[in-house]
Order: structure tokens, then C-alpha cells, then sequence
């Protein structure tokens, strides 16, 4: 794809959500996008240092958290609860920890998700009404 059709759809991402399309945001949502797995916000600033070398880790993460606040991408939670790691994939899935890598590994299962539902269901939970589900499953990979 070429760079001016690629910042135009970063653009539009961002109107989509109501944030105004700053340099600073594109190359922040960029970074997001091209780094492997769920990166913290460390990695991204990392990454964006790269070509806005003057960029502070504090600006990174309010941009990031004006993502999460605008539903741009969701934060996902580490099995050490101190790194915030970051996911630019809203659509329904579930994450997998592993402990002994520290990788976040997206995963997609209707049945589970099926088999939520008619759980809470079941549950009629007084004054509450699940509509998605998000798991986070820790463990080791083998």
C-alpha cells in the first residue's frame, strides 16, 4: 500500500473515533499496528522514536489511553499487572499469558463463547447483563 493511502487510512481511523489526527497520534497509531503481539507502551515509544526522536514516553501512553477512552484499541492486562500492553484487534477474542514468555496470544473460540453465554445465562446475575466476553487465560506454553 502506498505511504499516502496508508496515513489516509490511520486518518480516517481516527476520525472514525472523534481524535483529531495529530502527527503525533499517525505515527503513535502506526507504530501500534506494525509492532508483533500486544507491545507496551514502552515498545511503542521505542518505535516512534525512531522518527519523532523529541516524542516523550508520557505523551505514548496518554495517547495510548485517549485510544483505549475513544475504543481505537483495547489494554490488555499482563500476568505481572505492572507493564500495560496495548491491542489494536477490537473485534471479540480472548488472550492466552504465557508466564514463562510473558507473549500474549490472541484467541477466537464461538464454542467458548457460546458456552459463556448460556453460563450467565443460567446465572441470572441480579442486575447485570453480560454482552461480551474477554478471557485471560494464564499459563505456559509447551
Amino acid at each position: 500500500m502506498p505511504p499516502d493511502r496508508s496515513a489516509e487510512i490511520l486518518r480516517d481511523r481516527l476520525a472514525g473515533t472523534g481524535l483529531r489526527a495529530t502527527r503525533q497520534r499517525l505515527v503513535i497509531l502506526e507504530s501500534l499496528l506494525l509492532l508483533p503481539g500486544h507491545p507496551t507502551a514502552e515498545q511503542v515509544h521505542r518505535q516512534v522514536r525512531a522518527t519523532q526522536p523529541l516524542l516523550s514516553l508520557g505523551t505514548v501512553y496518554k495517547t495510548l489511553d485517549s485510544f483505549v477512552a475513544a475504543g481505537l484499541v483495547r489494554r490488555v492486562a499482563a500476568a505481572q499487572g505492572a507493564a500495560r500492553r496495548f491491542d489494536a484487534d477490537c473485534s471479540a477474542h480472548h488472550h492466552l499469558h504465557c508466564t514463562a514468555t510473558q507473549e500474549i496470544i490472541d484467541y477466537c473460540d464461538p464454542q467458548l463463547d457460546a458456552l459463556l453465554q448460556k453460563f450467565f445465562a443460567a446465572r441470572g446475575l441480579p442486575g447485570f447483563q453480560p454482552r461480551t466476553f474477554s478471557l485471560h487465560i494464564t499459563g505456559t506454553k509447551t
